[in-house]
């Protein structure tokens, strides 16, 4: 065989090979006409190479990011070097559906893409080659790792009974915009509240219906209240509630309104209806506590003047009344 034919031989070889590869290949020249169209993207894009072959990339795929690609292959182009597209940068650039809906919940291949200059005999980029590779199973690995522990990062946060923050967490909250005000000196008040005669809801009702009585609440603080706010419970049958950018008049006008809605609907438990109210102490922060403490201590001694005068009410307790 003489070296034109082994030449010719090995090329269509070379051709064949790359039909196969478990990867997708596109080459397009200068102008992103296709000049290679492997089985890979046919298989996954429906589109056969004698449909892609000549014509332009993007009326090929026209749900291609085109500005950004684009702007990638200028830089492959200019740099004379390759570079890689992952799959945490752009989870796609093809839209390949994914073929694995027993171990992926995704409906889409997650990719990386290596973009290759090809140079000609006079080291100039005259092809492009895009490799695309299906990575949705360690994709979808890394992204499920990453929501068990933003999910053991939020159970380590959260009351199991109220469902609302728990007392370590929701402290550092407090801690947090109490160190914010001292730089921005920006208006927030702090709510605490306690269920009133609440171990005679337990000696009534069980401790399970002191738990539904708990419960109810969670959920209903977390519908009264605004996104923003920063619910918890701090212990026992007493909560905290930090309103930012709220003044003490509004944090008033919510206590009433949680109370309302309270007395509207009754807590049902074992199709008995349980009736509670609420005391409330509400405290502005202000410039002279030096510390969060001093801020929780202000508003639980309003809380306490609650319940001193008669309970299911709220008092207003800020330092320049003390």
């Amino acid at each position: 065989m003489d070296a034109v034919t082994q030449s010719k031989f090995d090329s269509s070889q070379q051709l064949e090979l790359l039909q196969f590869l478990d990867v997708g290949l596109v080459v397009v020249n200068s102008h992103l006409e296709i000049k290679l169209w492997n089985s890979f993207m046919t298989n996954h894009m429906a589109i056969e190479a004698v449909d892609a072959i000549d014509k332009t990339l993007f009326d090929v795929c026209p749900k291609l990011p085109d500005v950004y690609l684009q702007r990638k292959i200028k830089s492959v182009i200019t740099l004379q070097n390759s570079l890689t597209i992952t799959w945490q940068q752009r989870p796609h650039l093809f839209e390949m559906n994914c073929y694995r809906p027993i171990t992926s919940k995704s409906k889409l291949m997650y990719q990386d893409i290596r973009i290759i200059p090809l140079l000609n005999a006079n080291a100039i980029v005259d092809h492009i080659a895009i490799v695309i590779y299906d990575v949705t199973e360690s994709a979808r690995a890394q992204i499920g790792f990453q929501e068990k522990n933003e999910e053991l990062k939020l159970a380590s946060r959260i009351d199991p009974l109220t469902k609302i923050f728990n007392r370590g967490y929701w402290e550092s909250r407090l801690e947090a915009e109490f160190k914010r005000y001292t730089r921005t000196s920006s208006s927030s008040v702090l709510i605490m509240l306690d269920i009133d005669h609440f171990k005679a809801v337990n000696d009534t009702y069980g401790h399970q219906g002191g738990d539904t009585v708990l419960r109810a609440l969670g959920r209903l603080l977390k519908k009264q209240y605004r996104i923003t706010d920063i619910l918890g419970r701090y212990g026992g049958e007493e909560f905290g509630i930090l309103l930012l950018d709220t003044n003490t008049e509004m944090a008033l006008t919510l206590a009433n309104n949680l109370s309302k809605e309270l007395a509207k609907a009754p807590i049902m438990h074992d199709k008995r209806a349980i009736t509670i109210t609420l005391s409330y102490g509400i405290t502005q922060i202000d410039a002279s506590f030096k510390t969060h403490d001093q801020w929780i201590d202000m508003a639980d001694k309003a809380l306490y003047q609650s319940k001193q005068n008669g309970r299911n009410q709220a008092t207003i307790l800020n330092c320049q009344k003390v």
